[in-house]
């Protein structure tokens, strides 16, 4: 399956996709020096094998600590297509995942946050990599079934690692320098930035330049295996099993207050309906009147 899609995307782009390197461990300055300061992916391929997250975590795992908490999850890639959540049990989520190899269906628990679902896992995972120099840290769960796919985006500001914990992903790459071929989108999602290349139904008459010009890059994430997205690089994500991953995003002080900043009034024109009208957080319903995506 993994050999089928790369021979897919493959066929989008007239430049080779290249692997993204990879090393077994780091130390936390030798990992600053030569990945996070030159803004440089890298796949870290023995770093997780003592976390408590590699030695508990499973859908079974999940089912017994969240069987009494509700979320959001989405009905599918909500980056590129019509966003659609569902708000219900998280525990019929998980039951759908196992079930489902169909990701609209299944649906897709992402970036939930760990601090306020399940506060208690915080300590299961090490991201220190990056945490360790930053001033503010967002941490994350992924859970989907086969099929899933998150389409590209950046992260804006914020250093990222995504850990794979079980199943596997396959996630795509690209240089901030590509982004005059990665058509940005005017949708709008807080904290980042979208592109309208829709990767599940591509179609190169409307992306030339990305099939003429994007140079991509690719990794596998197996389980236990980590990748390092720097800040402002574009990313999109496959899910090719039933996968369970955390990630962190990092902010460093300047870029926090950065974020912050250009984010503020963003949120306060969007929140009042004056600035992003088509975004990944709001939908409206059959009269047309506009309502928020919340949790309960």
């Amino acid at each position: 399956m993994n050999v089928d899609l790369l021979t897919k995307i493959q066929s989008y782009l007239d430049h080779t996709l290249e692997e993204v390197n990879s090393i077994k461990s780091i130390n936390h300055s030798e990992f600053y020096e030569n990945y996070m300061k030159p803004n440089k992916p890298v796949v870290m391929t023995e770093m997780m094998d003592n976390w408590e997250a590699s030695k508990t975590w499973s859908l079974d795992y999940f089912k017994t600590i969240g069987k009494d908490k509700t979320t959001f999850v989405s009905k599918g890639n909500n980056f590129q297509e019509n966003t659609k959540w569902e708000y219900g049990n998280f525990l019929d989520s998980i039951n759908k995942i196992e079930q489902s190899d169909d990701s609209s269906q299944g649906g897709y628990l992402m970036n939930l946050s760990i601090l306020h679902l399940f506060p208690e896992l915080q300590e299961d995972v090490d991201f220190s990599l990056i945490s360790n120099y930053k001033v503010r840290d967002s941490l994350s769960l992924w859970i989907g079934p086969k099929g899933t796919l998150t389409g590209w985006h950046t992260d804006r500001l914020a250093d990222n690692i995504l850990a794979q914990i079980e199943g596997s992903k396959l996630v795509l790459l690209a240089h901030p320098n590509q982004t005059k071929y990665m058509y940005p989108s005017d949708k709008y999602e807080p904290g980042s930035k979208l592109s309208q290349i829709d990767m599940r139904n591509f179609d190169e008459t409307k992306f030339p330049l990305f099939k003429k010009h994007a140079k991509i890059s690719y990794a596998i994430l197996k389980p236990k295996q980590m990748l390092f997205i720097p800040k402002l690089w574009w990313h999109c994500v496959y899910g090719l099993e039933i996968s369970i991953s955390s990630n962190n995003f990092g902010f460093s002080f300047s870029d926090n207050i950065k974020m912050k900043a250009n984010e503020f009034v963003k949120r306060k024109l969007h929140n009042l309906g004056l600035y992003g009208k088509d975004c990944v957080c709001h939908y409206y319903d059959e009269q047309g009147v506009r309502h928020r995506y919340r949790h309960h």
